[in-house]
């Protein structure tokens, strides 16, 4: 998966969705414009229960399977 792109000035940003969701206002390191990924709480959560969940599944199988 290719990183997300500034919609500015196309260069890649090393974003994840965990920085995203503690920092939903970044600016872009190439042209400084200033991006705003903010949701609304709900979806936020959502996704937050969802990303421990993959956690936990990766250590639940960490012994059997390796992870990318």
């Amino acid at each position: 998966m290719s990183p997300l792109p500034c919609p500015y000035c196309k260069n890649p940003l090393a974003l994840t969705l965990d920085f995203i969701v503690k920092h939903p206002a970044v600016q872009c390191p190439h042209c400084q414009t200033i991006l705003n990924f903010k949701v609304d709480k709900e979806a936020t959560e959502k996704m937050k229960k969802g990303l421990r969940e993959i956690e936990d599944m990766k250590k639940k199988y960490s012994k059997i399977a390796k992870f990318g």
